[in-house]
């Protein structure tokens, strides 16, 4: 039967390991600099993109499509979890 859900959590991991090497930890340098209202910001700009592109029935707009916002919405959850992680000892 296998871990049908490994393969969504698989691409997920490539996709963020490939945009960290590409990027710099840019999403940590905002959190740091801003704090957790980037990680707010971003989530709501993915929840946006949702709901416009169930809106208007369409599966993609531009050059992005649903699924790619959804496996970004993924993303920048997990990065906030790395984060909160990474940070938990501090300011006590």
């Amino acid at each position: 039967m296998g871990n049908n859900f490994k393969t969504y959590t698989d691409k997920l991991a490539d996709i963020l390991q490939a945009k960290n090497q590409a990027y710099g930890d840019s999403f940590t340098k905002s959190l740091d600099e801003d704090g957790l209202l980037v990680l707010k910001i971003r989530l709501g700009d993915k929840f946006n993109r949702i709901s416009s592109l169930i809106k208007r029935d369409e599966l993609k707009e531009n050059d992005e499509s649903l699924e790619d916002t959804l496996l970004d919405l993924a993303g920048y959850s997990i990065l906030g979890l790395k984060y909160l992680k990474e940070h938990e000892n501090e300011g006590n």
